[in-house]
C-alpha cells in the first residue's frame, strides 16, 4: 500500500518563517510516507529553497493567484455544502453574525487553496493520503475543504491557536476545522485544554494529542566552568508581547551588580520596539554590559550556545505557548527564568528541574531577584538537560508527530 502526505505549511520550503519548526519534523515525516508534496503559502521567496529529502516535492505555492482561481469557486456544487455545513457551525457557536466578513474572507482563501489543481491533481496515485496542516491558519485553511483525503490533520501552536491573541478576538471557522480533523495536534497540555474547553462539541476531545516541538541539541554536553562575568540571554521578537524591556529593567536592579560581580546580557532578535530598547540600554549602570545582537539565524544562535557559557536564559513573554528558544536552552544544559504563562509551565520550573518561574505580572525588581537567585545557584541546582532528552529532543518528537499523522483516521 502506497502512501502520500499532503503537507500544507506557511513558508517551507523557503528558507524563512516556518521552515525552522518543519524542519524538525520532515525527515521523519518523509521516512513514514511513500512521498510528501509541500504545499506553502509563503508571501516572501526571496530566501530560496531549502534542501528536503528526495521524496519531498514542493507541490506550490498557494499564496501566489493562479488563472484557475475564481471568486464564485465556493459556490459550486463542491464546495457550497462544506460552506453551509461551516456557517452552521459558526452559527451554533454563536461566532457568525459577530464575525461574518471574516468568516466569508477566510473560506473563501481556504475554498480557494483547495481548489487548485495542483493539490486536486496530488490527491490522486497513493493508496492512503493524509492531508497535514502544519497550522491553523494560512496554508492550513485549506485542510478541511481538501476533499478525497483518508485522513486530515492540523496541528495548533499559539497565534492559531488562542483566539485572544488575535486583533479581532476571532479564529476563522474552529468549530467546523476541528469537526473535519481526524487528529488535533498541540504543542502543550495548555494548548489541549484550550481546544477541549472551546470546542465541547461531540468528538472533539477524542482527537486532541499533544505533541510537542523539539529541537536538536548537542549528544554530548560539555558546559564551561563560571567565569568572573555572568552571561544572561534571552532571545525573542522585541514586542509588547514579548517584553524585553522588562528583562533589561530588571537587570539595571540586579542585586549585588557592581564592577566586581559584572553581568552581561545579550539579547537576540529584532522587532518594533528595537529602537526603544536600544534608547533604553544608552544608557546602564556599572557592572552591566549589554549587546542586542539583532535579528540572528537559529544556527548563530544555537553556535553560540555551544560556544560560550550561558549562565541563564529569561523569557518574560505575556503569553506563550511552548518556546522553542527555551527548548533550545535547555537542550545546552541552560537553566531558565520565565513568565508562568501558557504551556511555559510545561517546561520551566523547579519541580522540572529546568529553572524558575516569576508571574505574568512581575515586577521588574521582582524578576530581577528571581534572575540573580539562579545566577548565584550551584551548577547542580538544575538539570534543565534531562528534560529536553525526554520530552523535547527532536530524535524522540519527530518520530512521534509522524506517528501521529501516519494513524490518523485509524480504527484504534
Amino acid at each position: 500500500m502506497t502512501s502520500r502526505l499532503l503537507l500544507f505549511t506557511n513558508d517551507y520550503p523557503y528558507a524563512s518563517g516556518d521552515a525552522v519548526f518543519v524542519e524538525k519534523e520532515i525527515r521523519d515525516l518523509a521516512a513514514t510516507f511513500d512521498d510528501v508534496v509541500v504545499f506553502c503559502h509563503a508571501r516572501d521567496t526571496s530566501a530560496g529553497v531549502v534542501e528536503m529529502p528526495g521524496n519531498v516535492a514542493l507541490g506550490g505555492n498557494l499564496f501566489v493567484p493562479v488563472p484557475e482561481d475564481r471568486i464564485w469557486t465556493p459556490l459550486t456544487p463542491r464546495y457550497l455544502g462544506l460552506i453551509a455545513r461551516a456557517a452552521w457551525a459558526e452559527l451554533r457557536a454563536g461566532r457568525l453574525l459577530r464575525h461574518a466578513r471574516l468568516f466569508l474572507m477566510a473560506a473563501r482563501v481556504g475554498v480557494t487553496q483547495a481548489n487548485r489543481r495542483a493539490v486536486r491533481d496530488a490527491v490522486a496515485g497513493a493508496d492512503r493520503i493524509v492531508a497535514y496542516g502544519f497550522w491553523g491558519m494560512g496554508g492550513g485553511l485549506a485542510v478541511p475543504w481538501v476533499r478525497g483525503v483518508d485522513a486530515r490533520v492540523v496541528r495548533v501552536h499559539g497565534y492559531d491557536l488562542y483566539e485572544y491573541r488575535s486583533a479581532s478576538g476571532y479564529l476563522p471557522f474552529r468549530p467546523f476545522l476541528f469537526d473535519r480533523a481526524d487528529r488535533i495536534l498541540t504543542i502543550s497540555q495548555d494548548g489541549a485544554r484550550y481546544v477541549a474547553e472551546r470546542h465541547p462539541q461531540r468528538g472533539v476531545a477524542a482527537k486532541i494529542r499533544v505533541s510537542r516541538l523539539g529541537v536538536p541539541g548537542p549528544r554530548v554536553l560539555e558546559r564551561s566552568p563560571r567565569a568572573g562575568e555572568r552571561l544572561v540571554v534571552s532571545c525573542s521578537a522585541v514586542s509588547d508581547l514579548k517584553r524585553v524591556g522588562l528583562i533589561l529593567s530588571a537587570l539595571k536592579v540586579l542585586p549585588g551588580l557592581s564592577a566586581d560581580r559584572p553581568v552581561r546580557w545579550v539579547h537576540f532578535g529584532d522587532g518594533p520596539l528595537a529602537d526603544e530598547l536600544a534608547a533604553a540600554a544608552a544608557e546602564l549602570p556599572e557592572g552591566l554590559t549589554v549587546e542586542l545582537a539583532g535579528r540572528t539565524p537559529n544556527a548563530a544562535v544555537t553556535d553560540f550556545y555551544d560556544t560560550t557559557r550561558v549562565d541563564v536564559f529569561v523569557n518574560a513573554s505575556t503569553t506563550e505557548g511552548v518556546p522553542v528558544s527555551i527548548m533550545e536552552a535547555i537542550a545546552r544544559g541552560i537553566p531558565i527564568v520565565a513568565t508562568s504563562v501558557g504551556g511555559t509551565p510545561e517546561i520551566v520550573g523547579p519541580d522540572l528541574g529546568t529553572g524558575e518561574l516569576v508571574p505574568r505580572e512581575v515586577s521588574a525588581r521582582a524578576l530581577a531577584e528571581v534572575i540573580r537567585a539562579v545566577l548565584d545557584a550551584p551548577d547542580d541546582a538544575y538539570r534543565p538537560r534531562r528534560l529536553w532528552e525526554r520530552e523535547f529532543d527532536v530524535q524522540v518528537t519527530g518520530p512521534r508527530a509522524a506517528e501521529l499523522v501516519r494513524t490518523a483516521g485509524e480504527a484504534s
